[in-house]
């Protein structure tokens, strides 16, 4: 197989957009794992938030925990 002078450069513009189209798919989907991760810890926290609230309330006590 072979290939002319002039194809050259365009089998390289070719093949750099790929890499950057695949560069930028993973980097969003990279990005988007980043933010289900920070959501998660969000989450959980509210949610330990509220279920100790609610312990607290019920119980009168975990606000003084560790104190005799």
């Amino acid at each position: 197989m072979s290939v002319s002078p002039v194809e050259v450069p365009v089998l390289w513009i070719v093949l750099v957009l790929l890499l950057a189209l695949a560069g930028g798919f993973l980097g969003t989907l990279l990005e988007l794992a980043l933010w289900v991760v920070v959501l998660m810890v969000l989450g959980s926290a509210l949610l330990g938030l509220v279920v100790w609230r609610a312990v607290s309330s019920r119980t009168g006590s975990a606000g003084h925990v560790g104190r005799s």
